[in-house]
């Protein structure tokens, strides 16, 4: 917590705590419920409307739909009065195809949904104001870059979140100019057009779109020793053809594209894989058509200040906190809201859900996610994303350190 004001600081995170914790199963409940019922990039019609359910029960005004995405919504909570920052806390809720909640999406819906009963207990008196943001279609869908671009975002000053990290709690004590938290990312659909024939009886007027699919494999494989170490090129055929008599006339396979480094990415990988696609069009005489099969996410630019200031209120809280692994900053994984950092200073916790390691996007790790641990971990999130988004709300200097921070890493 900020040391300014710290009695009414203590006051503050006791009556914050105490709404949470009032509230433990009533949390526990929805973020059960979300997983019970996991649903694809913008089709979370039920978790979204449980959720704005969930905050409209207790008193919120909710807006449903905002920025023109039918599964999104937006919380506000007006603080007691006089001028202050605004500070977003988002919500994630869509889950994977035939895993569920593998990610653990259903606990990032229920941090959130915490911290607002804990800024809501104690909104009179806070200046500013404090939003809850619905964030549909995380996984690969882009949800966050739709609202950020239909202005959504527009107003707030800095963005909380959270997500399940396996076994260890990471909030980062430094990063360098230039680091990044995750892994920038971007998809095409490769697509081949070929000639039908008979494959026994006259193979050669065929032209074979399912060998250049192959042959894009191939080559993105000949690729990799040719780009930095943390790129990374992963793909699945998803038409091949229908009958090994005919020769394949149509192929596709989609691909995502990822590093550390947005610009390398965008600059340098696409361009190259882009080579490969068409040369293998060129070798089986097949046509090639691309097309984005997923929106560019950015890495996650840092905050220490951020980190830092929800570090002190995890350790505040008794959470414990885990020693970054060397070598590896932040996620190797993608996610849009590094789209969210690239435009303001944002932090997103990630903390343990169990005692041994669990990866993620798998049926383990959607297992692990409605256990007692995940949980009651997920609840502490809440609370300590309540307590930072408090801070931020109260102390001034600490929202200006934090855009001042942004604003250094962004030139």
């Amino acid at each position: 917590m900020s040391n300014q004001s710290a009695n009414t600081g203590e006051e503050l995170a006791g009556r914050s705590n105490s709404a949470i914790e009032a509230s433990r199963q009533a949390l526990f409940d929805i973020s059960l419920d979300v997983h019970a019922h996991p649903e694809l990039n913008y089709q979370e019609h039920y978790s979204s409307d449980a959720l704005a359910g969930f905050l409209e029960e207790r008193d919120f005004r909710v807006e449903r739909g905002v920025g023109g995405v039918e599964t999104a919504f937006r919380a506000t909570i007006p603080g007691g009065g006089g001028d202050g920052p605004t500070i977003a806390v988002l919500a994630e809720y869509d889950a994977l195809p035939e895993i569920g909640h593998g990610c653990g999406h259903n606990l990032i819906a229920m941090a959130a949904m915490g911290a607002a009963l804990g800024l809501q207990a104690s909104a009179q008196d806070l200046p500013g104001r404090a939003v809850i943001i619905g964030t549909p279609a995380e996984e690969g869908g882009g949800g966050k870059i739709r609202l950020l671009e239909a202005g959504v975002f527009d107003g707030v000053d800095a963005t909380l979140s959270s997500h399940p990290f396996s076994n260890r709690t990471l909030v980062p004590a430094s990063a360098a100019k230039g680091e990044s938290w995750s892994l920038a990312m971007v998809g095409f659909r490769y697509m081949y057009h070929g000639r039908a024939a008979h494959a026994a009886a006259a193979p050669e007027a065929g032209v074979n779109a399912l060998n250049a699919v192959i042959h894009l494999f191939t080559g993105i494989d000949a690729l990799r020793q040719h780009l930095k170490d943390d790129v990374r090129i992963h793909g699945v055929i998803t038409d091949g053809g229908l009958a090994p008599n005919v020769v394949p006339e149509f192929a596709a396979a989609n691909f995502m594209l990822r590093s550390r480094d947005g610009r390398y990415l965008s600059d340098e990988v696409v361009g190259k894989v882009r080579q490969v696609a068409e040369g293998a069009a060129a070798m089986t005489g097949a046509r090639l058509e691309v097309e984005e099969f997923y929106p560019f996410y950015e890495n996650v630019q840092p905050n220490v200040t951020l980190a830092q200031a929800v570090g002190a209120n995890a350790q505040f809280l008794g959470m414990r906190l885990d020693e970054p692994v060397a070598g590896r900053p932040g996620s190797g994984a993608s996610t849009d809201f590094g789209n969210v950092s690239q435009v303001m200073p944002a932090f997103e916790l990630r903390y343990a859900v169990s005692e041994a390691p669990v990866a993620s996007h798998t049926r383990d790790m959607a297992a692990t996610a409605v256990t007692e641990l995940a949980l009651s971990n997920a609840l502490l999130v809440a609370k300590t994303l309540s307590l930072t988004a408090g801070d931020l709300l109260r102390d001034p200097t600490l929202v200006e350190a934090a855009r001042a921070e942004y604003a250094d890493r962004s030139s």
